[in-house]
């Protein structure tokens, strides 16, 4: 039977962009701070899911709660700047110092069921530089704790003093890379007018906004995808204030391995400088996104390989393994990294596992995983020259 004529409208859906929070986002700010209302709504050593500022509100974190000495509610609020799809856990603990505070973030990570990618920790104590580097120092050993039960991330570190080290000199700041702490990432940046009422905060709210809305395998620093100019943000500075220009010293501070902010010329807006971590520039971890990728790779590979734990395994005439399991587990693993390249994560990857063990004696299954990075443009460089199309070398 026909149909009467008409104008058909079909309702589309997707068009506002929303989504489902990607793990990758998943963040942590762990902060020194008072409960909120006794008895109430923020409890001490307590981890809070937030999806936005004002979930945070809700909880008493707000303008007046800041007003103590504390940076919360400015680094929750720089965090959904940046990323207003963020996810973001929060737990304010007790903490004599900034290393005490740090030691907490392992304790934290355990009360998110292990779901943080990414953590800034702060810290409202008086804080001099000396205390930064313990407290990087400190997460860098909750990080390796963290990894070794499966729940890897990375930490931010406010550069609590850094004002008095800017004042000494650039040439004078402390080599980062000395730290030894690849999963850690010293932050100097602030807002100029910001500073005045946090004069020993750095952004790292900010960063960790940054870092979530990222894929693993980009830089923050990314200047067509990462400007950080906005509400609360507006002038590059550093802890302390203090604007620094000379091209000397900024380029003093990149290759000491700080995360600040800066602008380009010719270009508004601001932005990250680079993605350091406190580490030798020569490591494999040198970068937050080297570690974000070995980190999604470590938690894919283990959550594809784990229903197979104490799984029979086949062996052939000669002890070693039989073809169908070295190519079920080579299959297995490679269907759990494919999506890291379709979503440009990964460049490459490699899966092999060797027949030639002996499983009867170890009851160990070793697999070679071997994951190739996406490139950084750090620098882009082009030969200019003029061109005579009459001369002789035309």
């Amino acid at each position: 039977m026909g149909t009467l004529n008409d104008v058909v409208i079909n309702k589309l859906s997707g068009g506002l962009g929303r989504r489902n929070p990607s793990q990758d986002m998943v963040s942590g700010l762990l902060f020194d701070g008072l409960a909120t209302t006794p008895g109430g709504a923020l409890e001490q050593d307590k981890a809070y899911r937030l999806a936005s500022v004002e979930d945070a509100e809700a909880l008493g974190i707000n303008e007046a709660y800041d007003a103590s000495g504390q940076s919360a509610y400015y680094q929750i609020q720089q965090y959904f700047r940046l990323n207003p799809s963020g996810d973001l856990f929060i737990m304010a603990t007790t903490g004599a110092s900034y290393a005490e505070v740090a030691g907490k973030a392992k304790v934290f990570q355990e009360a998110a069921d292990g779901e943080i990618r990414q953590m800034a920790i702060i810290y409202s104590g008086t804080a001099d530089f000396a205390a930064a580097k313990a407290a990087a120092q400190e997460a860098q050993v909750q990080a390796d704790a963290a990894y070794a039960d499966y729940m890897p991330f990375e930490v931010l570190i406010e550069g609590k003093g850094f004002a008095a080290v800017l004042s000494a000199g650039a040439s004078d700041a402390e080599d980062l890379a000395d730290f030894g702490a690849s999963n850690v990432s010293v932050v100097v940046a602030m807002d100029v007018e910001a500073a005045v009422t946090y004069p020993n905060t750095a952004a790292v709210g900010m960063a960790l906004g940054a870092i979530s809305r990222a894929k693993v395998s980009e830089n923050i620093a990314w200047v067509e995808q990462f400007n950080l100019a906005g509400a609360g943000f507006s002038k590059a500075g550093f802890v302390g204030g203090e604007e620094v220009k000379t091209q000397g010293a900024l380029e003093t501070l990149n290759s000491k391995r700080y995360v600040f902010a800066r602008t380009h010329t010719g270009l508004p807006g601001v932005y990250f400088n680079d993605s350091h971590t406190a580490t030798l520039g020569t490591s494999d971890f040198a970068y937050i996104e080297n570690n974000r990728t070995i980190n999604k790779a470590t938690r894919l590979l283990r959550t594809a390989l784990l229903p197979k734990l104490n799984s029979p395994i086949l062996v052939d005439e000669a002890g070693q393994l039989a073809p169908s399991v070295t190519k079920g587990f080579e299959t297995l693993c490679r269907a759990a990294l494919e999506g890291m390249v379709s979503n440009q994560e990964v460049s490459a990857f490699d899966v092999f596992v060797d027949p030639a063990q002996d499983i009867l004696a170890t009851s160990e299954l070793r697999i070679k995983a071997e994951v190739t990075p996406v490139g950084t443009a750090r620098k882009i460089i082009v030969d200019l020259g003029f061109k005579n199309p009459f001369g002789l070398n035309a």
